[in-house]
Parts: C-alpha cells; structure tokens; sequence
C-alpha cells in the first residue's frame, strides 16, 4: 500500500505544476492588465543594466505568469511547495535554483548572483520561504550587492481576487474577468560596502520602498472597482 500511495504522491507532484499553469493562463485571457511604471524597466534595458524583481511571497502566482519567459533566474525554497513553485516557474519558461535559509542556501545563493552577474535578471521574494509575511530579509539586498544589480520592487493586485488566508503569507490568486494592475517600482541600488548599521539601514529602507509599492498598486486597483 505505502508503494502505491507514493506513486500516487509523485504522480500528483508532476501534475500540479501543470494544472496551475494552466489555470492561470485560462484565468488571465480573461482579465485586463494595467502595468504601473514600466517606463522604468525600459530605461534599465536601453541602459543595458539587467536588474532582480522584488516581490512578496503572496504574490508568486500572479509573477509565475505576468514574468513568464524572461529566463530571469529565481531562487526557491528545497521543501515540497519549493518543488511546486519551481516546477510553475520553469513551465513559464523561467529558471530556478533551490534553496533557502536552511537547505542549501549558500550555494543557491551563489548560482543567483553567478546568474545575474553573466547578464540574466532575477527574481526574489525577500520574506520566503516562511516569513514573518511583508519583512524583508538580508538575502535580496546581499544578492544585489554581491552582483551589483538594482532591485527592482514588484507588486500585483486584482479588482477580484482570492486570498488565503489560512496560509502565512495570505496567498493570492486572481479570479476571472479581473482587473490586474502590475506596479513595478523605482530600481534601488545597493552600496557594494556596507557595515552592519548601513546594511539594516539599507534593508529596511528598501522594504519600505516595498510596501509603499505595494500600497499603491492596493490604491490604485480601487479606481477600477464597481
């Protein structure tokens, strides 16, 4: 018995990727988008400087399609839901090394910045893979110091959206005939020399580029309400 369930485990880890992918892409023909501040990715492209998207956790389902087929490298967690995330990341034409803060991390950390250094940009959810929700750890700004790449703040909001609230970062999913409104916001760039009190200043500086992102693209799908 234990054999069967675990093909039928792996069998569901195969398909789950699969089902999610197409979920969205159905959900997502039938939603209007609103990008906010795209100018500023083109002035990072006609300035050849490739660049890391910033985004929290709760909106990883939403960047697994809106980013689809940049070949932007993400880092992303070794457990099991790591495996799920990696497998809708690669589908969308993406790639992805594995680690976190407690498996594997100083290698995925490494394979990031060697990625992003070669000319490939990046993606990253700074409170993952287990929060606190909305607090940004060291980990985004050490990868934009080391690579000497602009972090660039990410955040994506709906008119109709499910949330999760049950899960610790209140997961969200954007439900059909939405409005989506992606707000991406000003590239923020890194001293490579940094002490211990510049780095905290740094990180929390940029967490709150963040969230003041992520409380405009909050304000500005409201326009869009019935």
């Amino acid at each position: 018995m234990s054999g069967k369930r675990s093909i039928k485990k792996k069998l569901a880890q195969s398909l789950a990727p699969h089902v999610l992918r197409w979920s969205l892409v159905l959900i997502f023909i039938t939603c209007r988008k609103k990008w906010l501040g795209k100018e500023k990715l083109e002035s990072l492209r006609q300035n050849h400087q490739n660049w890391i998207y910033s985004l929290w956790h709760n909106n990883i389902s939403y960047a697994a399609f809106l980013l689809r087929n940049q070949n932007l490298v993400s880092m992303v967690s070794s457990s099991d839901d790591g495996r799920f995330a990696a497998g809708v990341i690669e589908l969308f034409g993406n790639q992805t090394v594995r680690g976190s803060s407690s498996r594997g991390g100083a290698k995925a950390l490494l394979a990031m910045i060697k990625s992003i250094r070669s000319g490939a940009n990046g993606a990253i959810t700074p409170d993952g893979p287990r929060g606190p929700r909305c607090i940004l750890q060291n980990g985004a700004i050490s990868i934009s110091q080391k690579s000497n790449v602009p972090l660039v703040p990410f955040h994506v909001e709906s008119t109709r959206q499910w949330i999760f609230y049950k899960s610790w970062d209140k997961h969200k999913f954007p439900k059909p005939f939405s409005t989506v409104v992606i707000s991406i916001g000003d590239p923020f760039y890194v001293n490579s020399k940094l002490d211990t009190k510049q780095f905290e200043e740094t990180r929390s500086t940029f967490e709150q580029k963040m969230l003041s992102n992520a409380e405009f693209a909050e304000k500005t799908v409201l326009q869009y309400k019935n």
